[in-house]
C-alpha cells in the first residue's frame, strides 16, 4: 500500500477497482471505465495492473478510430516496458491506419508526430506517468453552430447524437457505491433524469443527475465534495468565472445543451471544460473529437453550467 494512502482511502480505491473491472467487462468499449481503473491501479502502486488495464485503452481507442489517444496510451506503456513486441506491434498498426491520412499531406491533423500529443498525469513513485489527454482536431472551426443533432467525430468515427448515451446510469451506480448518496434517492432522480431528458428536442437544456437529487434534499456541496473526493476531479466555482461566450460556441449548441458541458477557457493549447457528470463519456468524446485543443476536465454546479448556457444561447427568450 502506498504509504501516502490512508487505509480508508487505500479500501475506497479498492472498491472503485471492483466496481469498474465489473463495468469494464460488460462494456469492453468504455474508455472512460477503463482510465478510471488505471488511475486507481496507479494510486496502489500496481502498476503492472495499470499497463494491462492501458492496453486496453489503446485498443479500444484504436476500435474508435482514436488513433492519436490509442498512439499516446502506447507511448506512456513503452516507458516502462520498452521492448514490449505486442504494443511496438499495436503501434505498427495505428501507424499503418494512420499513413494513407498522411500521404494526402496530413491535412485532417492526425499524423503520428509526437508534438501533437499531451500528456498529463499522477507520478507514480516508481516513475509512471501513464493518464494520457489526448490531443484533437477540429475539422470545422467553431464546430457546428446551426443547431444540428450530430458532429462528425475524426478519422471516421461514429457521429455523436443528442440522444447517445449520457453515462447517467454508470453515475448513478458510482454514487451509490460510493455511498455519496442513498440508492433509493438516486434512483428516482436516475429516473426523472432520463425522463426530462428523452424529452429534450435538441434546443432545450438535459436535466442533471446531480441537481435531480438536490430535489430529493441532498445538498449540492456535500454531493460535489464526495464526488470530488473519489474521482479526484478538479473543481470550478463556474458562477463566480467571466466566461467568453464565443468560447462556449466553439461547441454544438446540441452537445453544449445536451449534455451541460461548458468550454469556459483557453490557454495555449488547452482548452478548460466544465461538466457535472465525469461519466458523460459520449459527451467528452463528442468534446474532442470537434476541437484542435488538449482538454483538461473540471466538476461545476449544474446550476452554474445551466444559467451560462442560458445565458450564451439566450433560451429565457426563446419561446
Amino acid at each position: 500500500m502506498d504509504a501516502k494512502l490512508t487505509s480508508e482511502e487505500y479500501a475506497q480505491i479498492l472498491q472503485t477497482i471492483e466496481m469498474f473491472e465489473v463495468i469494464s467487462q460488460a462494456e469492453p468499449g468504455d474508455c472512460q471505465s477503463y482510465d478510471i481503473l488505471k488511475e486507481a491501479y496507479l494510486k496502489i502502486g500496481q502498476i503492472e495492473a495499470a499497463l494491462q488495464v492501458s492496453r486496453k485503452l489503446a485498443e479500444a481507442y484504436l476500435n474508435m478510430g482514436l488513433y492519436s489517444s490509442a498512439l499516446l496510451e502506447c507511448e506512456g506503456i513503452l516507458q516502462l516496458q520498452p521492448n514490449s513486441p505486442d504494443i511496438v506491434a499495436l503501434m505498427g498498426e495505428i501507424e499503418s491506419r494512420t499513413a494513407p491520412a498522411a500521404g494526402r499531406g496530413g491535412s485532417n491533423g492526425h499524423g503520428s508526430h509526437p508534438s501533437d500529443f499531451g500528456l498529463i498525469g499522477d507520478i507514480t513513485e516508481q516513475g509512471a506517468s501513464l493518464i494520457a489527454l489526448p490531443a484533437t482536431r477540429n475539422k470545422q472551426p467553431g464546430g457546428n453552430r446551426n443547431g444540428a443533432s450530430h458532429l462528425g467525430t475524426r478519422d471516421g468515427a461514429a457521429t455523436f447524437d443528442a440522444s447517445t448515451e449520457d453515462g447517467n446510469e454508470h453515475f448513478a451506480k458510482f454514487l451509490t457505491f460510493h455511498r455519496i448518496a442513498g440508492e433509493p434517492d438516486v434512483a428516482a432522480a436516475l429516473d426523472r433524469t432520463r425522463t426530462i431528458n428523452q424529452r429534450l428536442d435538441g434546443q432545450g437544456l438535459a436535466a442533471s443527475l446531480l441537481d435531480e437529487l438536490t430535489k430529493s434534499g441532498q445538498d449540492i456541496d456535500l454531493l460535489l465534495s464526495g464526488l470530488i473526493d473519489a474521482t479526484k476531479f478538479g473543481y470550478v466555482p463556474l458562477e463566480y468565472y467571466d466566461i467568453d461566450r464565443s468560447v462556449v460556441r466553439m461547441l454544438p449548441e446540441t452537445l453544449t445543451l445536451g449534455h451541460l458541458i461548458v468550454p469556459f477557457d483557453i490557454v495555449s493549447r488547452t482548452m478548460m471544460v466544465a461538466l457535472c457528470n465525469p461519466f458523460d463519456a459520449a459527451g467528452k468524446q463528442a468534446v474532442q473529437s470537434s476541437l484542435d485543443y488538449h482538454i483538461q476536465w473540471y466538476l461545476a454546479k449544474p446550476a452554474a453550467l445551466s444559467r451560462v448556457l442560458r445565458d450564451v444561447y439566450r433560451l429565457d427568450t426563446r419561446d
